[in-house]
């Protein structure tokens, strides 16, 4: 009939779930706005609880991006140490120092002619620039790809805006060394530039030089700049340091050059080098125009970036090289080095650590030098004391047997311990993932003829096309992780193309990662690979060439301080570009999936299986209706949903940090463990607890059970019950109150027991401590003011057809709901102690 079809209706529509689901994500979105984090979609935030690796820059997010000079070097050993002041937040003068010499104040006199060439250098191959602001961002916050330099004016600051090695210069020039740099770039004027990039890790300018007494002549000054072994294997000569002359370029020179790069990489400091070479302007405007013309003729077919006619990434011209032509009988010498400290972020570390814990892998993947990548992992816990350190750092190199036409790998641990051989095999360009977004075009054109001549069964056919409606699009094949072994492993860019599967299972298989010298098509390829192994992958990338591997990686986390690309390719945004935020968003994502499903199994008992037997038993057993529609709503929308909100505001547990990553394709929100604890369980001890009392209503009235089964329409008829219609239909109304309030009760006992999935409630109260959650309380006295409104006042009991209940007919279900909480209490207690037994793999 249709008050069986209305009850089932309400039964089976969890009104509250979606509500409770809407408000979960919107309390999750405006918590990680407070932590700095932008979630672009609320389903993101679902991949949060997946995460098993986390790919992460260096500069920046693990570390403050406030590069400071701390050194310039020059020759074998030429070195002039930058007096360093460090204000009361920041973390420099407690980092370690790769030389013990004192700090001597600036004298452009007393030191050689390469400091000036190597100070000229900073000022002019350098593009921060200063930008003046009237005020900072709406928020208060300032803008963090910005450094900040505030003047004296009260309504405007100035601020220094470029890439940190660039900022760093600028103030070593103008602060330490007091050198107005914009009036040295206006008397030297720039005339042509190659900016820097992170594929090809260097920066050149060129720029028309001041004429004085001692050069009346217009020359230009070509300045480039960038990592030492990119640089110094495009020299020929340096400057000597005593005898300030032009010496050439030996074996063991370049030797001692990567000796004192080593040294300041193992103590976490940076290091880029500056070479120099001059020409006369008419020799510059006749190479230009030579360069024109070859481009226009295209005779140019070098598969190296054009660098607009200045000299090429082959620096050094012994022999010949493609600009050789355009640039000859030019000063070429190395000039000197920087060192720049970038301290770690404070709150990296633990961050890092809460990582591991969670059992969520982290891989540095920076353009670093490898030691100096290895060094600032140490300081962050990413090579961790335990592992890496302790146990050894694994590395390889690659070489070519000419002899046997082989390329080999010698896999090595601490670089002298020998692992293993091996024979590299066949390399693939293109990722041929089983969890990759991407699709092998080439595999369905090699396979068309074969699908052409095929006749497939027709019962296949129609099979096909009807999974075809139900499939879901974005659905991934499901590929088993590798297992992984406890070293560590540092990883250089450049070997990464002569890399085969055998290599990338070896490196993936390791717990603590570092790529360093990496390129954004590299960072690609890893992200790649390790989608290929199963893994979820959460990327880190703020320029517009890490944006397909944001774009690619389940997880795209672009920085605030990034170009427009990389936050469009991203699925969320680091406002404050730290790394501790993600694992905060990594936490927080954990926490929705808990809450969820603390939501779902609250509900679901009370909801539809105690809502939906009553329908049952009607329709099968013939008993009277123990639930009425109005109730049934009243219960749903009123009852449940007040406290399954209150669930939405619960904290997290302790262990929620502890717990591995969700299996992507195995968890889901409401899976089966869930549904047999909600139904199975709670919702039969709910059923059981308030048919109890309804038929003990009954029993006390005179009417047995006898009298009640399988009656159907014949109800107070066969058997004959000696009482009226009337007094029938009333006996009915009140037992039906006695099912809500007792249903209601039991609701309060399910609440407090799933409130926690391991913990127990007395050490996790929602009273008082760091559980404390005052909507619980409070959303039970409400369910419990709604009750007593329904059944005690005349109005709406003539209205709505409701009746007070005698409290004895509900006190059976206080001690059902007691027995509930009980036994809940000794499942989590067994689960706590026997971690691995039966029931703690039934939990939901």
């Amino acid at each position: 009939n249709i008050t069986n079809s209305i009850g089932m209706v309400v039964a089976y529509i969890p009104e509250g779930l979606p509500v409770a689901v809407t408000l979960v994500l919107s309390i999750v979105a405006k918590r990680m706005y407070k932590q700095k984090i932008l979630v672009k979609s609320l389903a993101t935030v679902e991949t949060f609880n997946t995460v098993s690796i986390i790919a992460t820059d260096k500069t920046g997010t693990l570390t403050m991006n406030q590069m400071t000079i701390t050194a310039i070097l020059w020759g074998r050993m030429g070195e002039y140490l930058v007096p360093i002041h460090v204000n009361e937040d920041k973390t420099v003068e407690t980092e370690e120092r790769a030389t013990n010499s004192s700090r001597p104040s600036f004298t452009v006199k007393s030191e050689s002619n390469t400091m000036n060439d190597l100070v000229l250098g900073a000022c002019l191959c350098n593009n921060a620039t200063k930008q003046s602001s009237s005020s900072d961002n709406e928020d208060g916050s300032e803008n963090p790809a910005m450094e900040t330099n505030y003047e004296e004016s009260s309504e405007h600051t100035t601020k220094l805006v470029g890439d940190a090695a660039d900022v760093a210069l600028y103030r070593l020039c103008q602060d330490t060394l007091a050198i107005n740099i914009e009036h040295v770039r206006v008397v030297n004027p720039r005339i042509n530039a190659v900016p820097f990039n992170s594929k090809n890790k260097f920066m050149l300018t060129a720029n028309l030089l001041e004429k004085t007494e001692m050069n009346t002549n217009e020359n230009v000054l070509i300045t480039l700049k960038g990592a030492p072994d990119f640089i110094l294997s495009r020299c020929s000569t340096y400057r000597d340091d005593q005898s300030n002359s032009e010496m050439p370029i030996t074996t063991e020179f370049k030797e001692s050059i990567q000796r004192r790069q080593e040294k300041l990489g193992r103590s976490g400091y940076r290091v880029i080098a500056m070479v120099q070479q001059i020409i006369s302007k008419d020799k510059y405007d006749a190479n230009i125009n030579e360069y024109k013309k070859a481009k226009k003729e295209e005779r140019l077919t070098s598969d190296e970036p054009d660098l607009n006619g200045l000299p090429h990434n082959q620096y050094c011209f012994i022999g010949e090289c493609q600009f050789h032509l355009f640039l000859p009988d030019i000063m070429h010498h190395t000039i000197g080095m920087f060192s720049l400290l970038d301290p770690a972020r404070p709150e990296v570390p633990g961050a890092v650590l809460k990582a591991f814990q969670a059992q969520i892998r982290v891989a540095m993947v920076t353009g670093d030098h490898p030691i100096t990548a290895a060094a600032i992992a140490k300081k962050v816990n990413i090579l961790s004391q335990e592992i890496s350190i302790n146990g050894g750092i694994d590395t390889f190199r690659i070489e070519q047997d000419n002899e046997k036409g082989q390329t080999l790998a010698y896999l090595m641990r601490n670089t002298t311990i020998p692992l293993e051989t091996h024979v590299i095999g066949e390399l693939t360009t293109n990722v041929e993932a089983t969890c990759m977004k991407t699709l092998d075009m080439s595999a369905n054109v090699a396979n068309k003829k074969k699908r052409r001549n095929m006749k497939p069964n027709i019962c296949k056919r129609i099979l096909k096309r009807i999974q075809f409606y139900f499939k879901d699009p974005n659905e991934v094949k499901i590929a088993e992780k590798l297992e992984i072994i406890p070293y560590g492993v540092v990883v250089t860019g450049g070997d990464i193309p002569s890399m085969d599967d055998y290599m990338w299972d070896w490196v993936l298989s390791h717990k603590e990662l570092v790529f360093a010298r990496t390129s954004p098509e590299q960072k690609l390829r890893i992200v790649m690979e390790l989608s290929k192994r199963g893994e979820v992958v959460a990327v880190t990338g703020d320029g517009t060439n890490d944006a397909p591997a944001l774009k690619q990686a389940d997880l795209g986390v672009a920085m605030a301080a990034g170009t427009d690309v990389a936050k469009e390719a991203g699925d969320m945004i680091l406002l404050d570009n730290n790394f501790s935020s993600i694992i905060k968003a990594i936490e927080t994502g954990r926490l929705l999936s808990d809450n969820l499903k603390k939501v779902a199994i609250y509900l679901l008992p009370g909801g539809s299986w105690s809502e939906g037997m009553p329908v049952y038993f009607n329709i099968w057993l013939g008993i009277p209706l123990l639930l009425s529609a109005f109730l049934a709503i009243i219960f749903c929308m009123l009852n449940d949903v007040v406290n399954s909100l209150a669930m939405v505001s619960e904290k997290a547990e302790r262990d929620i940090m502890s717990r591995p990553p969700a299996i992507r394709h195995k968890t889901h929100l409401l899976d089966w463990k869930l549904l047999f604890h909600a139904y199975l369980i709670v919702g039969n001890i709910e059923c059981f607890s308030a048919y109890f009392c309804f038929f003990w209503y009954y029993s006390v009235q005179g009417i047995p059970l006898s009298s009640i089964f399988f009656t159907y329409s014949h109800y107070g008829t066969d058997p004959y019950i000696a009482k009226s219609s009337d007094d029938l239909l009333l006996i009915q109304q009140k037992g039906q109150c006695i099912y809500y309030v007792a249903l209601c009760i039991m609701q309060f006992f399910n609440l407090l027991s799933s409130r926690t999935r391991y913990v127990s409630f007395f050490s996790y109260n929602p009273l008082f401590g760091k559980a404390r959650n005052l909507t619980i309380p409070c959303g039970i006295l409400f369910s419990t003011s709604v009750g007593l409104v329904l059944t005690l006042i005349p109005w709406l009991n003539s209205v709505f057809k409701t009746h007070p209940v005698p409290a004895r007919f509900v006190c059976p279900a206080i001690g059902f709901g007691a027995a509930l909480f009980l036994f809940d209490e000794l499942r989590k207690l067994l689960v706590r102690r026997f971690p691995n037994s039966f029931i703690a793999k039934m939990a939901w």
